[in-house]
């Protein structure tokens, strides 16, 4: 073996203890990540508009300190939402038991319908084994949760105030110095690769932050509908706890599916438990949430996603199920940029992936079945002898 080749494979094993070392080192801070990930996010998202004001003629000094003047109001608006959020949170684990009450009235009312329904007598005892264990596993997961929570919150009050003081901090650096990241980052690359690279990451830049971007405003639009409209039930009809659902909405509807039929069910119970007429309440209060959910996705985010992340919808699902099986809701939320990342290393490695089918002429098509068609009456023939030579 020669020098050159020793030296090259050193190198690159360098490189993988270099990198193993790395990410030991990030999984024993992994508590600290969190508020940099946010952070990262944040200034992902503002960075066009960075853009668009440099380009305008403002520094890039300047161009941050007016972002982040904006970004600083809306953080101090969602803190505010969220300090709102947390004393409904706190009358809404105090008024459980007799929300809970009321969900066992109901189960027993339901119970009682299925024992007047005529029926046999096998199809009324699954129901009623259906009944009574979804209101069971209902009371006890939601009891459950917010126990949990509430716990979770109060014992890391100081990690909280420490991270939203922090989180600014951070997020102001981050977008002072994202030129000079991407510039040392790149650096890391060998020269021979740097352009592939640069155009690879350039390609993915694009597209990740196209959806960065259109997911964070469709999540805050949708939340801002939410507690709006809420309020308003609210307001007519007594339903509470309108910002506590309105803030769950704007943070679990990024998750596909779920997230939506999670918080229509929530908001329909809670409107059913706590305002004066249930069943109009209810109803409404899902009505809003089924056409917020519609008046975005068909209006909205074609608008600020704009052709998405170029996936084929059996493709999305399919990296969604994936992503759920490796890492839940998280891996879910994930899972269509990191698929949508990997078809722009496979389009930029394979370009002919991209190139369009030849198209076929039913003239052409017809006459490779005419020319096809002696061919396969002949292979016919030549089974059918050997068939019969044995007989013969």
């Amino acid at each position: 073996m020669n020098r050159t080749l020793d030296a090259v494979i050193l190198r690159y094993l360098g490189y993988a203890l270099f990198f193993v070392f790395s990410a030991y080192l990030l999984y024993l801070v992994r508590g600290a990540l969190p508020v940099f990930f946010a952070a990262a996010l944040i200034a992902y998202a503002f960075d066009p508009v960075l853009q668009l004001l440099e380009r305008r003629g403002y520094s890039r000094a300047g161009a941050v300190g007016f972002v982040f003047l904006v970004f600083l109001l809306l953080f101090l608006l969602l803190i505010a939402l969220l300090i709102s959020g947390f004393q409904q949170a706190q009358q809404l684990q105090g008024n459980l038991k007799p929300y809970l009450d009321s969900l066992t009235h109901w189960q027993e009312r339901a119970t009682g319908l299925v024992d007047r329904t005529p029926m046999p007598e096998t199809f009324k005892e699954g129901a009623r084994t259906a009944i009574n264990q979804g209101g069971g596993n209902l009371s006890k997961g939601v009891s459950g949760f917010l126990l949990a929570s509430m716990t979770a919150i109060f014992g890391s009050l100081g990690s909280i105030m420490i991270y939203t003081i922090v989180l600014p901090i951070v997020t102001f650096w981050l977008m002072l110095e994202t030129k000079a990241i991407r510039r040392r980052a790149l650096m890391i690359v060998p020269e021979a690769q740097r352009e592939d690279v640069s155009e690879i990451s350039a390609s993915i830049n694009e597209l990740l932050g196209r959806y960065v971007r259109g997911q964070m405003i469709v999540c805050g639009l949708f939340g801002l509908l939410c507690t709006i409209a809420f309020t308003v039930l609210g307001m007519l009809y007594g339903m509470q706890y309108g910002i506590v659902l309105g803030l769950v909405a704007g943070f679990i509807y990024i998750v596909p599916y779920i997230g939506m039929a999670t918080i229509a069910a929530s908001a329909g119970m809670t409107a059913y438990l706590t305002s004066t007429q249930p069943v109009t309440c209810a109803i409404l209060a899902v009505a809003c949430c089924v056409v917020f959910n519609l008046v975005i996705d068909y209006g909205i985010s074609p608008r600020v996603l704009g052709k998405g992340v170029g996936l084929h919808p059996v493709l999305v699902i399919f990296a969604l199920l994936s992503g759920a099986q490796v890492g839940g809701i998280l891996g879910m939320i994930l899972a269509v940029p990191i698929v949508a990342s990997l078809r722009v290393v496979m389009i930029y490695l394979f370009p002919q992936l991209t190139a369009p089918l030849p198209q076929v002429s039913d003239e052409s098509e017809a006459k490779a079945k005419e020319n096809l068609a002696p061919t396969l009456e002949q292979s016919v023939e030549n089974e059918s002898i050997v068939i019969e030579s044995p007989a013969t």
